[in-house]
């Protein structure tokens, strides 16, 4: 295993059963195979890949292997700026000289040229309806696969220079900006927020979208929630328990857990914190976080949660999302112990299976098909390790001993 590769393990065993309570970071650099330590962006297609956009190019990794994608491949510039996947899976990648597509086979670029408002793409959002929406700094466009439609301050922005881009349930598009504030864009009219609507600050820099279809509005000043009607309801600052007030990315789990990544611009501090609707908890390098430099965050199928930094990117596993659930997924590891091969019977779906040394190391990790699989263990040596298995909002955490 490779020397530079940081993974963590923070376990609480129950002596009586073989059930862990547990957080886990397991931690990525270009040592593993990202292409730069520098990521910017994250987002998870149908297939539960992860993409992520580096400055120096786009990765792609399955959970097992990693793929790397340059301007040698067909990206416009390798600096990428922002990630998406829209509703058809392509995956787009934003940046300072226009946007790249790539449709699963090729990359094909897109500038003003083509009718892109501002070749300096920020964000990134595809629609439900499929088209895909884009914020620069000179307005909005968006692209329907043929036509491209722009927007300014001309149309009812409140300012050009476009942060953040969310869709919400019901397709309104909420448009974050740099100074003017909060944007509501209902596909005919523009409807803004400022502070005097109770945001915490005009400085908009990213936005949730949360159960019943609240809005939380991230700024450098705590975060704002808007109601299904958009009304103010509450503002929840480093006080409240966010780890500080610098808002940059918030998503959602399956169980309506609200994510948020945090990076203070002026003290350098940064972290993560999740809000289940009663308890705020945060994490942050102490507890096994890669680097402070929180840029972006997304939540893959299986509730982890993928962290880009400035120095590499975390997973974070909650045990709280609903993991160790054996009876209810009908996993069915045996023998353990186990001397040369372990059997997983009874699994009704696909998902990952990896098993990790107890510092946190993992040393196996391997795709599970529909019934019965067989893990060799021969590389192992004799001893305690963890096995985790997960797949869609369902898992099982335990101890494995090899004799």
């Amino acid at each position: 295993m490779n020397r530079f590769k940081t993974k963590l393990l923070l376990i609480v065993l129950i002596l009586s059963g073989t059930l862990i309570q547990a957080q886990t970071f397991t931690n990525y650099t270009s040592a593993d195979g990202l292409p730069s330590d520098n990521v910017t962006g994250v987002a998870v297609d149908a297939a539960n890949q992860k993409w992520f956009g580096t400055q120096d190019g786009v990765a792609k990794f399955n959970d097992v292997t990693w793929s790397t994608f340059t301007t040698a491949n067909g990206l416009i510039d390798n600096y990428i700026n922002c990630i998406a996947v829209d509703i058809n899976g392509n995956i787009w990648a934003g940046t300072d000289y226009g946007v790249s597509r790539y449709d699963g086979t090729v990359w094909t670029s897109y500038t003003i040229v083509n009718g892109l408002i501002d070749n300096m793409v920020n964000y990134i959002a595809g629609d439900p309806d499929g088209s895909v929406w884009f914020g620069t700094g000179s307005g909005l466009s968006n692209f329907n696969g043929t036509t491209w439609h722009n927007y300014t301050t001309a149309d009812g922005l409140p300012n050009d220079l476009i942060s953040y881009i969310a869709v919400d349930q019901i397709g309104n598009k909420w448009l974050g900006t740099f100074i003017g504030g909060l944007s509501k864009f209902n596909g005919t009219t523009f409807t803004n927020f400022t502070i005097a609507d109770s945001l915490p600050s005009d400085n908009i820099i990213s936005i949730g979208i949360g159960a019943n279809n609240t809005k939380w509005i991230g700024t450098y000043s705590g975060v704002a929630v808007y109601d299904s009607l958009d009304h103010w309801i509450e503002t929840y600052r480093e006080a409240d328990g966010l780890y500080n007030n610098f808002i940059a990315d918030i998503a959602m789990d399956s169980k309506n857990t609200m994510w948020f990544g945090l990076y203070d611009i002026y003290t350098q501090e940064g972290g993560i914190t999740r809000n289940n609707q009663t308890v705020w908890k945060s994490y942050s390098l102490a507890d096994g976080l890669i680097n402070n430099l929180v840029k972006r965050l997304a939540v893959d199928k299986s509730d982890n949660v993928w962290i880009t930094t400035g120095g590499g990117v975390s997973k974070f596993y909650d045990p709280h999302s609903g993991i160790s659930e054996l009876a209810r997924i009908g996993l069915k590891p045996y023998p353990n112990p186990a001397t040369t091969e372990l059997h997983l019977d009874g699994l009704t779906t696909t998902g990952n299976f990896e098993i990790m040394t107890i510092s946190g190391s993992t040393v196996v990790s391997h795709l599970l098909v529909i019934g019965s699989n067989v893990i060799s263990l021969q590389t192992l040596a004799p001893g305690m390790y963890i096995m985790k298995y997960t797949t869609g909002s369902s898992g099982y955490s335990g101890k494995l001993i090899i004799r």
